[in-house]
């Protein structure tokens, strides 16, 4: 890195709901890096997922046809101000899009398309030191039960429950060009008492994340990096009985971003699922992310 700089910061969901199962927050190399009070970011998503793979949860591919495909977008607004001397950046988070084209077993599943749930955050920097190349922050997550849901449908945006994230985040710049991002989080889900058809309640535990990336920086404006993700945790229970769901799945990560003018930045991000339990596998993931600065 020849310089210090700021990344765009941003932490891009996974919001859709695969049979309830849902993903804890994401987040990518400069997340955790403070941008100067004042700042403000206005930011747009694109997801697109693609699985042919359905594990049980032994790891064990699930006989027949499956099949799963969504195409999400999330609009996202985040402003960076001093509060007693700390950087914090108050943020809000709206997904949208369409789940689709869906089989397990051989069976077809119905898609879905809507708003998903709004999210509400603000990372409080507790380490903002440029000179040293060092961040660290921590970042409390609101997600209310505002998304398109249909208790008849096995697949929504919305997951008709409250939800609680703590995330973490440290950035350490090291070398000329080289920096490294180390995140961790925990989500607490509500119930959803308006499940199966609208008459069983659904549980679950808590889920956890930790999230690894190795960025090099060949210019001030531009970075490539590699990561990995391992989540675990989240195992349902619906009106007491194991539904066989789980939120376990490691992922690898290739990420390009560079900025196309002084305050614009177009990023690019190619994911694979592995080690998948409960749930669908994604052969790959392509995210895209448009940021502004105001």
């Amino acid at each position: 890195m020849k310089k210090t700089t700021y990344a765009l910061p941003l932490t891009l969901f996974s919001l859709l709901s695969i049979t309830q199962q849902t993903q804890a927050a994401e987040a990518d190399p400069g997340d955790y890096i403070a941008a100067p009070p004042g700042t403000d970011l206005g930011l747009l998503y694109y997801q697109h997922s693609s699985a042919d793979t359905y594990r049980d949860v032994s790891g064990n591919k699930v006989d027949g046809s499956n099949r799963f495909r969504s195409d999400i977008g999330i609009l996202r607004y985040v402003h960076f101000m001093e509060v007693f001397g700390y950087t914090i950046d108050p943020q809000v988070v709206l997904p949208f899009g369409q789940l689709h084209d869906a089989k397990i077993g051989g069976q077809s599943i119905d898609g879905n398309s809507g708003i998903g749930d709004v999210q509400l955050t603000s990372t409080v920097w507790l380490v903002n030191n440029p000179q040293a190349r060092r961040w660290f922050g921590i970042s409390p997550f609101i997600v209310a039960p505002t998304g398109t849901y249909d208790k008849h449908e096995a697949f929504n945006l919305g997951e008709n429950r409250w939800k609680g994230i703590v995330q973490g985040g440290f950035v350490q710049g090291f070398g000329q060009y080289w920096s490294w991002d180390l995140i961790g989080d925990i989500t607490w889900y509500g119930k959803n008492t308006d499940a199966g058809g609208g008459d069983q309640t659904l549980k679950q535990d808590r889920s956890y994340q930790v999230i690894n990336w190795l960025s090099y920086h060949p210019t001030d404006t531009s970075h490539v990096s590699i990561g990995y993700s391992h989540t675990w945790g989240g195992a349902q229970q619906l009106d007491g009985v194991d539904n066989g769901s789980r939120t376990r799945v490691d992922q690898w990560r290739a990420l390009y971003a560079t900025n196309v003018t002084a305050k614009d930045q177009v990023q690019v991000t190619l994911a694979r699922d592995l080690n998948v339990r409960g749930g669908f596998e994604r052969d790959y993931q392509l995210n895209l992310r448009l940021a502004h600065v105001f």
